[in-house]
């Protein structure tokens, strides 16, 4: 009777921990940077653009998805259409870097255990704000002093942060028109 009663334990063990991450994810390692790795959105060589990036390790592919910036990396993790089967994530670790338009190549830090500095001055390669990340509380802190901006952690950005347009206020179209609007429905002027 202890065999079976053994058997069903380790199962019941087994199984309480289905919910969380598999021990062999921590396995997954930085890509190197390769001459053809090419921006998911922009379609542009990362070798060749500036400041930092990120890479998406999707289970079942045997090639990261690489990202021209780090808005596009929080954008992919972000929306619905994109792959949820995610391995891990990096984004370039700047406190490595020589400049903020300098990632080192070679410096990763893991996307969710990374310090942002969010609505800093330094320069964002690509439209919207960049967010600059950090393998470091302290290194974050320096920069944001330097460049200004607020330092945060992965979970307290919000996908309305990233996900929104830049579009001015002015361009924004109300979302229904009243009945009698001329056109049905048409939002004349735009």
């Amino acid at each position: 009777m202890r065999l079976p009663l053994a058997t069903a334990a380790l199962a019941a063990l087994l199984l309480s921990g289905c919910g969380a991450e598999p021990r062999a994810e921590a396995a997954v390692r930085p890509a190197a940077i390769t001459a053809d790795a090419v921006g998911q959105y922009c379609g542009m060589n990362l070798s060749d653009h500036p400041g930092p990036k990120g890479q998406v390790h999707v289970r079942g592919r045997s090639r990261p998805v690489w990202l021209s910036s780090v808005r596009d990396t929080f954008a992919f993790l972000m929306l619905p259409e994109e792959p949820k089967t995610i391995a891990a994530a990096f984004v370039s670790d700047m406190g490595r870097a020589t400049a903020p338009d300098a990632a080192d190549p070679d410096a990763w830090v893991e996307a969710r255990q990374a310090w942002y500095v969010t609505g800093s001055s330094a320069p964002a390669a690509m439209t919207g704000a960049e967010l600059y990340p950090f393998a470091e509380e302290a290194a974050a802190r320096r920069f944001a002093q330097e460049h200004g901006g607020a330092v945060r952690r992965f979970a307290d950005i919000t996908p309305a942060e990233i996900l929104e347009t830049d579009a001015p206020e002015a361009e924004v179209v109300p979302a229904a028109m009243p009945p009698h609007a001329p056109g049905g429905g048409g939002h004349g002027g735009h």
